[in-house]
């Protein structure tokens, strides 16, 4: 059976997505034993149908609990048997609870169904860790594209990169640091428009292709976790992500630091695995871009 062949399948899942819809139900509209029809449902999409069913369900939640839906309803709507279980799933998935979800994040488009499952390229994500690892380091690399910017404009003068433990990065640097209070009133908006992204699943990570690191919402979408400290003016703005979510309002405090940015950032194990940044290949992204003399890189890891 090719894949073209699971097209209705899947439009039957879409169809019926509130529903409770049992592996026999498809199998038998497929026309297949359930242990047959299984098989051939995870061979081609490198994914149990049930987990697919349930990854479907909780995207489409999303938009419901944008909507103004309570959270017990889109649990029930899309027939979760609880409202624990619900949020139990939902969580495992993006990283945020639904009440989080539903207060913090600003859009969400639902993942078009082809775009959620490809076997040949998902197999090949999976297995094939020189890509995952350069795709790791490109968030890494993203991040530093804004110092660089600041350096270029002669507003920075050093770059701090310290690999931690657990496969933690933070990079800090004494630029000028985003302008987030304006006249005395926090702009959450411009810290949004910079950073605010959506969780991306394994699945739609698969079908990416060459990851499209074109802003930092992208790397901030594929962290497991994200905070961002803007200095300024003397006092330290906070904002932590989860999966692209923020968390909470930005935090406010004193310091003595007057300018700069830091950005502390874990990539996504669901996603990279047990992949660990290498102190090797960021020096040499460095060196070609020329901005040795203005980066610091300490590794404060227990195997260096």
């Amino acid at each position: 059976m090719e894949k073209d062949d699971f097209v209705k399948v899947l439009e039957y899942i879409e169809n019926h997505i509130t529903e409770k819809i049992s592996m026999k139900e498809l199998a038998d509209f497929a026309g297949y034993s359930p242990y047959y029809f299984s098989k051939l449902f995870s061979d081609i999409y490198g994914i149990p149908v049930t987990g697919y069913i349930r990854i479907r369900k909780l995207q489409y939640s999303v938009g419901s609990l944008l909507a103004g839906m309570k959270v017990i309803d889109v649990a029930l709507l899309y027939s979760f048997e609880s409202h624990e279980g619900f949020t139990r799933s939902f969580v495992k998935l993006f990283g945020s609870s639904p009440s989080i979800i539903k207060r913090h994040l600003k859009q969400y488009k639902l993942p078009d169904v082809l775009d959620c499952v490809n076997a040949d390229y998902f197999d090949k994500k999976e297995n094939d860790s020189v890509n995952l690892c350069d795709d790791m380091h490109q968030l890494v690399f993203e991040v530093l594209k804004n110092s660089i910017e600041e350096v270029a404009e002669g507003y920075c003068s050093k770059i701090e990169i310290n690999l931690l433990p657990d496969n933690v990065v933070s990079i800090a640097d004494d630029g000028r640091g985003i302008p987030l209070d304006v006249k005395g009133i926090m702009r959450e908006e411009i810290l949004n428009n910079i950073l605010a992204g959506a969780p991306i699943t394994k699945l739609e990570y698969a079908r990416m292709g060459d990851l499209p690191l074109d802003s930092l919402k992208v790397v901030n979408s594929l962290c497991e976790s994200l905070t961002i400290k803007v200095y300024r003016g003397g006092k330290c703005y906070q904002q932590d992500f989860v999966r692209g979510v923020a968390q909470h309002e930005i935090s406010c405090r004193e310091s003595a630091c007057e300018h700069g940015t830091e950005i502390i950032m874990k990539p996504d194990t669901a996603i990279f695995e047990d992949i660990f940044f290498m102190e090797e290949k960021i020096q040499d992204w460095i060196q070609k871009n020329k901005i040795g003399n203005f980066v610091v890189i300490k590794n404060m890891t227990q195997d260096k």
